[in-house]
């Protein structure tokens, strides 16, 4: 009897005990979108991995959270996601769904479709260079909610297969928001300025990074007012609006990679990270 009443105890509290969990928001993410990762009844630290790339789970409330991006191309199909939390090992399938783009048909001179060697070489080297900015190890730098760098219309939205002169093109990676040339545009969160430069097709461009494998960019300004490698802090004025590189007008074209994927910069800014 004695032992039955010291056992009661110990099982009301193994009860008490709530296992570790993971919710995944939205549950089966398409191509181009950002999920949010929670993981809950856990004291820490918190690591994980999916499709290979590192997660960073920051500490929030009483859970950690992570951002997760689904690359534009990624192939759709279920993956695994792996993490680990004060020794525990926990393993999750994401379904990734298919996701249908709109089609736009541009028509726009044939010196800016059909490239030159010449320019063919300068965007090939370009390429590289910007692509060996992501993935990264870099701190958190961003700090809260993302904001809208600028508010506009949208002219031709996130993953908009194009194509230009009857000819296909890759499907459009960022927004491009109207904007009267000299408009403002601001700094989404905290971040470095880690590469500015005057690219054949983005033309003067400014490529944020904010910690975590979280990037932003904005292409075709008239102006850029931020130098290499200085810290900006949310809402700083970075640069204008401009038409510069192969544009047909003044627009902000602004793109988002969180760990190297494409993802739609619209829903970074409408998620909740407070």
């Amino acid at each position: 009897m004695i032992f039955i009443l010291l056992c009661l105890p110990l099982l009301a509290y193994a009860e008490m005990v709530q296992k570790p969990e993971i919710i995944l928001e939205p549950n089966t993410p398409g191509l181009g979108d950002i999920a949010v990762i929670t993981v809950k009844n856990v004291d820490g630290p918190v690591q994980g991995i999916f499709n290979g790339k590192k997660l960073y789970f920051n500490k929030s409330k009483s859970s950690f959270k992570a951002v997760l991006g689904i690359d534009l191309f990624t192939e759709p199909g279920e993956y695994v996601l792996d993490i680990s939390a004060a020794g525990d090992v926990l393993r999750r399938t994401v379904t990734v769904s298919k996701k249908k783009y709109p089609i736009q048909r541009l028509t726009l001179p044939k010196d800016m479709v059909e490239l030159s060697p010449e320019n063919e070489a300068r965007v090939e080297r370009e390429q590289k260079m910007t692509a060996a900015l992501w993935p990264n190890e870099s701190d958190r730098a961003w700090s809260g909610n993302f904001i809208n760098p600028r508010e506009g219309g949208i002219a031709t939205p996130f993953g908009v297969r194009r194509i230009i002169n009857h000819i296909p093109k890759s499907p459009h990676s960022g927004v491009d928001v109207t904007a009267d040339e000299g408009g403002e545009v601001v700094a989404p969160n905290n971040g470095v300025a880690v590469l500015i430069d005057d690219l054949f097709y983005s033309g003067n461009s400014i490529f944020l990074d904010h910690g975590q494998g979280i990037y932003t960019m904005f292409f075709h300004l008239s102006k850029i007012i931020v130098t290499p490698g200085r810290n900006v802090k949310k809402g700083d004025v970075i640069g204008l609006v401009g038409s510069t590189g192969r544009a047909t007008g003044p627009h902000l074209h602004w793109g988002v990679r969180v760990q190297g994927a494409r993802v739609d910069p619209m829903e970074l800014i409408h998620l909740k990270l407070d």
